[in-house]
This record gives structure tokens, C-alpha cells and sequence, in this order.
């Protein structure tokens, strides 16, 4: 490696990891580099993305001070050195040990003991937001399938619908039917994200606030997922399926659970404005738009939201 020239301070990063980073000493690869974030690719499909302060704290990011245009240097396959709570990335060498840690797990328990009004906000929330929806994403498509006369978006609205159709089949215990409902949408889109992506974790967002064996649904959608998308998506729905989200997500919920009007609408569009479309794509939670179900409203036997780490 080059010598360092410049050394950089992480301002927060997440628990699970800043967790995972201090168990090992490995080399990485620049997976892409863009003007607010460079994402890097490590050890079994494990992803770090270096991110400028707009773009918040998640389940894969730690959060610098600003955006750096050294990073737009590296280019995609730059060899990143993992030593602990340091990466080195060329001359640059970034620093956690002053980083802030943030929890990217919910409050699952106490979120499912108010799913009812949580799903009702969401749900009028959905409606009064139409002008924001994006009609490319499938959260625009399925709210209003003549919003895009593109081909291509009718031909992924038409297997996003077959898929979530898969999907509800699958939330009332038809495993079959989940299988080739999530393996349907894996990948369906393009960008580092696809679409078909975005629709699942946000099934298993919805999953962990009112299925009965949240869990378990969370795995069997993840391991369809899985062979069938790109590499940042996997980490992405990794964190999905053990309950862990970006803090958009986080505002989002803490809203619904007794936000005001005004915060609520300010938080929707932040979950909207994330990606091109990945926001609105997760926020058509497949398994609850126009059904509501509620907590245990099919039979199993519960496998229990995970819970918050303790950990510092």
C-alpha cells in the first residue's frame, strides 16, 4: 500500500459494523465510488460504504465528517486494507476511534405492540403523498399503473405483481409461494439496488413489525434473494433480515408511533428521497398495502423481534 498522506475521522458508525470490523484484519476492494459515498466490498459479500453527513447513518455506513473529493480519485477494485477501526484505502486512511456508535436494530417489541395504529398512519400517509411518488418507482407504478407509458416499467410492474401476489401467499404460510415470490423480485430493476430489492426489504421491514414469525419469513425471502442480486443489495438485505435499517427508516416508524402531522410528512419524504426510487420502492411493503394485517393474525408460533444490542 501507498504511503498516507491523508487521515480521515469517522463521526458515527454502526453498531453491528463497527462490531464485525473489530473481529478482523482483511482486504477489500472499492466496489463504487460516487461524490457522497464510496462503498467498499470485504470478506464474504460484507460491505462498508464511507458516507458524507446528508446521507445518515445505516446498517453498513460510517459517517465522515464530509464528503471528500480525494475518494473520487479511487477507482472501482482499489485494494482497502481492514485492520480493526482502521481502513486504508490508498493514501487515505479513515479512522473509527472516535466514531459515535449507532444502533441500525429497531425497537421491534414495542413497535409490535402498536402496529395497528402504526399500519392505519402509514396507509393515509401513503395516500396524501401521491404528488411525491415517483412514477418510476413500483410504489408509483402500483398506485397508479398508467403513470409510466415505458415498456420496460410495465414489464416490471407486471412481475413485481405476480411476485407480491407470491409474497402474501407465502405471509399466510405457503413457503412455496414465498420462495418464488422473493426469488422473483431479486434483481428486478437496475442500479447498485434493483427495485425487485427494495420491495423485499421492505416486506421484511413490515415482517418484523406485524408477522407472527417475523424471523423466520425474513430468512426464507433473504435466501431466495440472495444468488440472484448484486452484492450491495445482499448486505442491505442481510441487515433486513436481522431487523436492522437505515435511519430513514428509523425517523419513519418513531413518526407513526406518535409523531406529529408535520414530522410524519417530513419523514416520508426523506424515506422517498432516498435513492432514485429505493424509498418509495421499500414503502410498498407488498404484504400490507390494501390487506392491514395485524400482529398474529395467523397461526405460529412466534419467534420474537430481535432486540437492540448493548453493546458500546
Amino acid at each position: 500500500m501507498s504511503e498516507i498522506q491523508l487521515r480521515l475521522h469517522a463521526c458515527s458508525v454502526s453498531r453491528s459494523l463497527r462490531d464485525g470490523l473489530l473481529q478482523m484484519q482483511a482486504d477489500g476492494r472499492v466496489l463504487s465510488v460516487f461524490r457522497r459515498a464510496c462503498v467498499i466490498s470485504y470478506g464474504h459479500d460484507a460491505v462498508l460504504a464511507l458516507v458524507a453527513p446528508e446521507l445518515g447513518n445505516g446498517p453498513h455506513h460510517a459517517v465522515m465528517e464530509r464528503a471528500y473529493s480525494e475518494w473520487l480519485d479511487l477507482q472501482p477494485g482499489t485494494l482497502a486494507r481492514l485492520h480493526g477501526k482502521r481502513i486504508q484505502l490508498g493514501r487515505l486512511e479513515v479512522s473509527l476511534d472516535d466514531a459515535a456508535i449507532w444502533e441500525p436494530c429497531l425497537a421491534w417489541e414495542h413497535l409490535r405492540a402498536n402496529a395497528g395504529t402504526l399500519v392505519g398512519r402509514l396507509e393515509s400517509l401513503l395516500d396524501q403523498l401521491d404528488d411525491r411518488i415517483s412514477g418510476d418507482s413500483l410504489l408509483g407504478l402500483f398506485r397508479d399503473p398508467w403513470r409510466s407509458e415505458s415498456l420496460r416499467a410495465s414489464v416490471v410492474h407486471a412481475r413485481a405483481l405476480s411476485a407480491a401476489e407470491a409474497l402474501w401467499a407465502g405471509w399466510c404460510g405457503d413457503e412455496a409461494q414465498l420462495n418464488a415470490g422473493a426469488a422473483g423480485l431479486a434483481g428486478l430493476g437496475g442500479g447498485l439496488t434493483p427495485a425487485g430489492d427494495d420491495f423485499a426489504l421492505g416486506a421484511m421491514l413490515c415482517a418484523w413489525l406485524v408477522h407472527p414469525t417475523p424471523a423466520r419469513y425474513c430468512e426464507t425471502v433473504l435466501a431466495a434473494c440472495l444468488p440472484r442480486t448484486t452484492v450491495l443489495s445482499r448486505a442491505f438485505l442481510r441487515s433486513a433480515a436481522m431487523g436492522e435499517f437505515s435511519a430513514p427508516w428509523h425517523r419513519l416508524l418513531e413518526e407513526l408511533d406518535g409523531g406529529s402531522g408535520e414530522q410524519l410528512n417530513l419523514a416520508a419524504r426523506e424515506v422517498l428521497s432516498y435513492g432514485h426510487t429505493s424509498g418509495a420502492d421499500a414503502l410498498r411493503v407488498s404484504p400490507l398495502r390494501g390487506r392491514s394485517p395485524s400482529v398474529g393474525d395467523r397461526p405460529g408460533t412466534s419467534s420474537g423481534p430481535p432486540s437492540p444490542s448493548n453493546k458500546t
